[in-house]
């Protein structure tokens, strides 16, 4: 199918509404050929369960709550640590574009002092006699006009990424309070069943259903994972696609504005400048949000050079040259993000939705088998204390039956992580920026099927399976030991060496002593030679 399942996902998504949970020990025994007292088997673990009323009434209780908390938010655990992780990307986020804002103010200041430098008499005197004056106040006056163009561009982006922050940080802590109360349920649930089992699996069948259960929910939330990713990404690129043809729409109305009419073209300008950096923050967080994702449109590069231009956007609409080639920037940008946004599509129709059906289908189908098993063996538990049999409904959740595919697609999804405009800030305007009076605000037309880039990898899209990060893991750890088993040899070879070098020296030495103490002893013979003679 594709994808894998992480030990994250496995734990997120273990079937913790089963019989027993604590892992089986080597014997186990039946409950339906057990008995009560005496006759039944001993406790695995050595702690008598507790089987009466009270305790099994409690059970069923919580179980009843479990099924309606899963029914209200049957992904509330997985979408919890995919918000946090948001959350923690756009506060990383946020730090950058303050010191980028803070940079870009300084760098204001310096350009506007540079201005005034200039409307110093003095200085402004020495230039008129230089002939110097106009050139030089042009310069100056153009870089503080780019200067401050930056400056706001930078404010806008960090403002909106700012309420981004905070829309994520509320749904955070929505989703923190219903995951609470699903967790202590869950221990409530864990405490319980020990009392009642002992510790032990309610019966074989049961074990192997919990244990196919718990595969197959660990491996659908990892393509719910992938889903919500590539589904927040859509709608990055949507929201994008539409500003892109706000901007591109009120970017080519501009020359039919008379030039009089200053306070109408700035306007004008400004709408397409924001609806340009709303887009391209849509881009950029659809990057984010894809990160292990290489596009095949709108990569880095490209959202880089669009920056560019859009930070000239008041110098550009001066000139009619500009004004055109910023224009094609804006035009190209624009049909390629409707391509990627198409790209998107394809991968979401084409390979995510169909993987997450397959497995829909298969954990109904374990699900119901496992529900099935809960309730005989809770019946038997029942008869045991009550001494006769009762009328008992167990609901370990929300099964694929009571799910809505659509729906589910769509869980966690939400434009808090999207960037805005007045222009596309709700559907009604949306459409109306996407279908405006002018044919240039509509979306560029389909890619073909061999226009169209390749589809990415199962890997790139679902990420690596939990499998795959334990061969990586195992691989690092062997590389680790080649590694160290190399150091070490290398260190006793230099060690070998230091000690062969050192014996040589030292055995040199003892000949060089040698040959002098020979030498030494040679001069006394001789002089005592030739005192005799």
């Amino acid at each position: 199918m594709g994808c894998g399942q992480s030990a994250e996902a496995a734990a997120a998504y273990s079937n913790r509404g089963s019989i027993a949970t604590l892992k089986p020990l080597p014997q186990q025994h039946d409950v339906g050929n057990s008995g009560s007292g005496s006759d039944g088997p001993e406790p695995a673990n050595g702690t008598e369960p507790v089987v009466d009323k009270a305790t099994l009434e409690e059970y069923l209780q919580v179980e009843k709550e479990l099924g309606e908390a899963r029914r209200a938010d049957p992904q509330v655990l997985s979408q919890l640590e995919m918000k946090k992780e948001a959350l923690q990307k756009m506060t990383q986020k946020v730090e950058q574009l303050e010191r980028h804002y803070a940079d870009l103010e300084a760098l204001a200041e310096k350009e506007k002092a540079d201005v005034d430098q200039l409307e110093r008499p003095d200085v402004k005197k020495f230039l008129i006699e230089q002939g110097k004056l106009d050139a030089r106040m042009s310069k100056e006056q153009e870089e503080y006009l780019e200067a401050l163009q930056k400056k706001e561009i930078a404010k806008q982006e960090r403002d909106e990424a700012i309420r981004q922050k905070e829309n994520i940080q509320r749904e955070v802590e929505q989703l923190q309070n219903k995951a609470s109360r699903l967790q202590n349920l869950l221990t409530k649930q864990d405490a319980l069943l020990g009392k009642i089992f002992g510790g032990e699996y309610g019966s074989e069948l049961e074990n192997k259903l919990e244990q196919e259960l718990d595969a197959l929910e660990a491996h659908k939330a990892r393509i719910m994972e992938a889903n919500y990713k590539w589904r927040q990404a859509q709608m990055m690129m949507e929201f994008a696609c539409r500003q892109l043809a706000v901007a591109v729409q009120k970017w080519q109305d501009l020359p039919e504005v008379p030039q009089t009419s200053l306070e109408v073209r700035y306007t004008m300008a400004a709408e397409a400048r924001n609806n340009l950096v709303a887009a391209s923050q849509n881009i950029e967080g659809a990057h984010r949000t894809l990160s292990h994702v290489e596009f095949p449109y709108c990569n880095p590069d490209e959202v880089e050079t669009l920056n560019k231009a859009t930070s000239y956007v008041f110098t550009d609409m001066q000139s009619e040259e500009r004004h055109a080639h910023a224009g094609q920037c804006y035009d190209i940008t624009h049909k390629r993000a409707a391509a990627l946004l198409q790209w998107f599509d394809q991968v979401l129709n084409t390979t995510i939705m169909e993987d997450l059906a397959k497995v829909n289908l298969m954990v109904k189908e374990t699900s119901q088998k496992l529900r099935q098993e809960r309730v005989r063996l809770i019946k038997l538990k029942a008869q045991e204390v009550w001494g006769a049999d009762v009328d008992i409904e167990i609901d370990s959740g929300v099964s694929a039956d009571d799910e809505d595919l659509n729906a589910m697609l769509m869980e966690g999804v939400s434009d808090s992580e999207v960037a805005k405009t007045d222009e596309t800030a709700s559907p009604d305007q949306l459409c109306s920026a996407q279908q405006g009076d002018s044919p240039r605000a509509k979306t560029p037309p389909p890619l073909t099927a061999e226009e169209m880039a390749p589809l990415p990898t199962s890997e790139a899209i679902f990420g690596k399976s939990y499998e795959q990060l334990q061969e990586d893991l195992e691989q690092m750890r062997t590389e680790l030991e080649s590694d160290m088993n190399y150091f070490q040899q290398e260190q006793d070879r230099q060690a070998e060496r230091a000690r062969g070098d050192l014996q040589a020296k030292l055995n040199a030495r003892r000949r060089n002593r040698a040959m002098r103490s020979l030498e030494e002893k040679q001069r006394q013979e001789l002089a005592e030679g030739a005192v005799l003679s």
